[in-house]
């Protein structure tokens, strides 16, 4: 069994977390300006939270393992033509996303451990991020 109640809230709110992202996502012109359909919008969201939700479920000090599935999502957002800046606000759009989720079932949550699984969520998209755009410009000079 788990010990990370923030992990399980994550795990079972995943289809809803993923339809607010797309949600807010669908907000912000310059992400929408790429035409893209929801299931090419959203398919590498899975990944990325299973990432992160084994990294909440991590002892303190483990060896975090680097994302293969951002580094997937950055080859394709460059296919499709994203720049840097658009893979930021989706990350941004991804962290507003994941604490709205555990906002709503914020009565659930270990009030000890939460500010700890927030730092560690925070950790771990920056991270993902990092990987995603230096795939993103890997591919752009490959390209060039």
């Amino acid at each position: 069994m788990s010990k990370s109640k923030t992990a399980d809230i994550l795990e079972r709110e995943l289809e809803p977390t993923i339809k607010e992202w797309l949600r807010r996502v669908n907000l912000v012109p310059e992400l929408t300006d790429i035409p893209l359909s929801d299931a090419d919008r959203t398919g590498h969201l899975p990944k990325l939270y299973y990432d992160l939700i084994s990294r909440l479920r991590l002892a303190k000090d483990a060896h975090r393992p680097v994302s293969v599935a951002a580094a997937k999502h950055g080859q394709i957002r460059h296919a499709q033509g994203y720049s840097a800046s658009m893979l930021i606000e989706e990350s941004r759009v991804f962290q507003v996303a994941t604490f709205g989720t555990l906002h709503l079932h914020q009565s659930e949550l270990d009030q000890k451990q939460v500010l700890l699984d927030i730092m560690v969520i925070a950790d771990e998209v920056d991270a993902q991020l990092m990987e995603t755009v230096s795939s993103l410009m890997r591919a752009k000079l490959a390209a060039a």
